[in-house]
């Protein structure tokens, strides 16, 4: 036999043994009508039409020819003439809709043949597409020999060779790429007569469970598909065999043949509901669970962050990481605007169900609804359960967990890598990471379609596809570049609408020199000096965000009332407690910076033990855990390696050297399109948010510092003041900006910094389109 080019190993053998072992002894003799191929309509063919269709025929009839074999006396037999004749005007006068009726009519057909014992099995070849065929065998009896209840549960249903793609292996290879696998499955049937055969619905269930799933051993999918067909379809006993033409170079296949009954599975999953009753009835267990959400209808952002404050409010749920945000293109239903997408990593005492049922809640109260709304549709804001332990949940269509499109789906699976990269798929046994690669490597995959983006009020700004600009602007008397130079509020604002002209994408404004050895103000005194320059602003309708360079929580609370939108705290959360609960509360973006020390001290504190690159690593990764524990979502945080801060010369230049093994895995920053492999030791707890700087976005401050007078010979003098090491600067930048680690550099000089990102840009990046555009 064979499918598709593969041949199928011979058919299931089930209830053989059985049938033969109730045979009546004193019928040792058969005659048989076999491969009798008839066209009519009996249920429907592989297309949901009720149509005829070839039908092939087997009807084993049991009898004793002793007599006629003594005699060479046909009457003292069955004509086998006879019998093929009365098969073949049945067919043809009769149509069903129920195949297993069709083989119940047919063993009566024979009975009336005067046969004593009739098994009659009927083959569909085209009842499915992907099948050889579907079979039903049953057996009847003159009441003589056997009741008509006890031969009953001979019936079968059999699904041959239903041709499949699937994950399926423990070698490497085997893990990358599906192959092609033949499932035959039989089931008994023992209420043939009065249930209808649902095997079309049977077959879709287990070609979609098997082409998402990824069993290391053909023995746990052949048990796995038992259970689907058992427990999710009501079946009392199956035989599953499974089969891999490609096991093996020059043998036709290998296969793993199981037999289950329903009562095995019950009861598996009554002892397991059971301790899971007691476990919850003493001491309800914690649960890591993933979370996707999704909005394209509407404020997206707003329609998240409001689902994630309910999620996190319920007191069994707990948010203990977030993903990066991702702006993608809608699939499946592709008539939509664009999806704004991301993951969330929980704690949670909630079951399963009662888990989704409280997602499902959180989606209505939002203002998602589904009525007239297509598969895939629009959605104010969507919940999936991607993960929940390392659980394998398929409560039918209801909630199967994993997710069972986590593998094609950049929108889940960048999120998941961005929270684990290096945990396996509880199906797949895949990493993270490696799941991503994978998507990568296929041809229908165009990353043009995924950006990893932090949505502002009035723009948007999509990460590695050019570098942005921060125009420093100084509200002091005392910043060691320009403090003082813009005497009274009328010129600073002037000066900061010129800085927007030449194309400045954020203003930074600070009220607190932290030049070293500069004298700190009080926190009034800072907020007397940036709050009327940032609501004077916000009068101007400029429509770049405004930036609050802080490490005051107060100052920073001020700000953001008056109309500042972004957080740029050099201490990283560290100078002042409550920072870190105001950004969480705020959920605004976050610049978060290496330093130690402050102004007074940080001169001082610049030995790194000779790597100055680890160390600030180290440093700026347990600032980050602070930060995501706090609340802050990582899409909203932006790193600053701190150049100029606790660092000497030295120092600062091999920081920028080695600027990719701050926020890349390997040593290697990786674009959307460019996937690494996150180093083993990148340590994952559960409990915790994870720690990796990878893909961070980072902002680099570098504008006219103190080592590039140093670099330059033009320390800082009447005669060389700090505006002489523009050129240093727009060098340093250049250099920075190959190294495609660098989203966003803080700069005095905007027009100088514009040429030069600009230029930038187009020899390092390659959206060079979305660049002349967009700048």
């Amino acid at each position: 036999m064979q499918i598709n080019g593969l041949k199928s190993c011979a058919p299931v053998t089930m209830r053989k043994q059985t049938v033969h072992e109730l045979r009546p002894r004193r019928l040792r003799d058969t005659i048989a009508v076999r491969g009798l191929e008839v066209r009519m309509q009996a249920g429907l063919d592989a297309w949901g039409r009720a149509i005829p269709q070839p039908v092939q025929i087997d009807a084993v009839l049991l009898t004793d020819v002793e007599r006629a074999g003594r005699s060479d006396h046909l009457p003292y037999s069955i004509n086998y003439g006879e019998i093929y004749r009365a098969l073949e005007k049945h067919c043809r006068e009769h149509q069903y809709d129920n195949p297993g009726k069709l083989a119940l009519s047919l063993a009566e057909v024979c009975l009336a043949c005067r046969a004593p014992w009739a098994e009659v099995s009927i083959r569909l070849p085209r009842a499915l597409l992907r099948a050889e065929f579907v079979g039903l065998s049953v057996v009847r009896s003159d009441p003589s020999f056997a009741s008509s209840t006890d031969l009953a549960a001979l019936d079968h249903l059999e699904l041959h060779a239903l041709e499949v793609f699937g994950i399926l292996g423990v070698n490497p290879w085997e893990r990358e790429t599906k192959q092609r696998l033949l499932i035959s499955l039989t089931a008994s049937l023992p209420n043939i007569r009065s249930q209808p055969v649902r095997y079309e619905r049977l077959a879709r269930n287990l070609e979609a469970f098997v082409e998402t799933s990824a069993y290391q051993t053909v023995e746990s999918l052949a048990t796995a598909i038992a259970r689907l067909a058992l427990v999710d379809h009501g079946l009392e006993k199956v035989t599953v065999r499974v089969e891999k033409p490609s096991a093996i170079m020059y043998a036709e296949c290998a296969s793993v043949e199981v037999v289950r009954e329903r009562a095995f599975f019950l009861q598996e999953d009554s002892s397991s509901q059971k301790l899971e009753h007691v476990q919850s009835a003493n001491d309800p267990q914690w649960t890591s669970a993933v979370i996707a959400f999704g909005s394209n209808l509407g404020d997206r952002l707003a329609h998240i962050e409001t689902a994630l404050e309910l999620l996190d409010a319920h007191e069994d749920v707990k948010i203990i990481d977030t993903s990066f945000l991702y702006e993608t293109q809608p699939m499946y239903y592709t008539d939509q605007p664009r999806f704004l997408n991301g993951a969330c990593r929980v704690l949670t005492r909630l079951s399963p169900n009662a888990l989704l049922k409280f997602t499902q809640h959180i989606e209505k109260q939002v203002g998602r609804n589904k009525d007239h709304v297509p598969v895939n549709g629009p959605r104010v804001i969507d919940l999936d359960i991607l993960l929940y332990g390392e659980q394998q949940i398929h409560d039918g269509d209801h909630l199967i967990v994993p997710h069972p499109r986590i593998a094609e789906r950049a929108f889940a699976l960048l999120p998941l890598t961005d929270l684990m990269p290096n945990v396996e798929h509880p199906v797949l046994q895949r990493s993270m990471q490696q799941l991503s690669n994978a998507l990568w490597r296929r041809d229908a995959f165009e990353s043009k379609d995924v950006a990893r983006v932090l949505p502002l009020k009035r723009t948007q700004w999509r990460w590695g596809q050019r570098t942005l600009v921060m125009a420093i602007l100084n509200a002091t008397p005392d910043s060691f570049s320009d403090g003082g130079k813009f005497a009274d509020e009328e010129a600073v604002v002037k000066h900061a609408l010129e800085m927007v002209r030449q194309g400045a994408d954020v203003l930074d404004i600070g009220g607190q020199s932290t030049a070293p050895n500069a004298v700190e103000v009080s926190a009034q005194e800072e907020i007397e000096r940036v709050v009327p320059l940032i609501k004077a602003l916000v009068q101007q309708e400029i429509t770049i965000p405004i930036s609050i360079d802080t490490y005051r929580a107060s100052v920073a609370r001020a700000a953001l009332d008056a109309g500042a939108t972004i957080v740029n705290d050099i201490s990283g959360g560290e100078r002042d407690p409550a920072m870190l609960p105001l950004i969480a509360e705020r959920q605004c973006p976050y610049i978060l910076m290496h330093m130690r020390g402050d102004a007074s001290t940080m001169t001082s504190m610049t030995d790194y033990q000779g790597d100055v690159i680890g160390g600030v690593k180290h440093e700026l990764e347990q600032r980050l855990v602070k930060a995501l524990d706090a609340g802050v979502r990582r899409w909203n945080i932006l790193l600053d390696p701190g150049i100029g801060f606790a660092k000497d010369t030295q120092g600062n230049l091999d920081l920028l050297r080695a600027l990719p093994h701050i926020v890349g895995a390997n040593g290697v920053r990786a674009g959307i399109d460019e996937p690494v492999e996150y180093s083993a030791a990148t340590a994952f707890d559960p409990n915790q948010p994870f720690a990796s700087l990878a893909h961070f976005p980072m902002l680099l401050g570098i504008s006219r510092k103190r080592f590039l007078g140093k670099l330059t010979q033009k320390q800082h003098s009447a005669m060389q003041p700090p505006e002489a090491r523009v050129h240093a600067t727009m060098a340093a930048c250049t250099a920075a900006i190959a190294t495609k680690c660098v989203d966003m550099i803080r700069i005095h000089d905007v027009e100088a910094a514009i040429d030069t990102v600009r230029t930038a840009d187009a020899l390092v990046r390659a959206h060079q389109n979305e660049i002349n555009t967009n700048h």
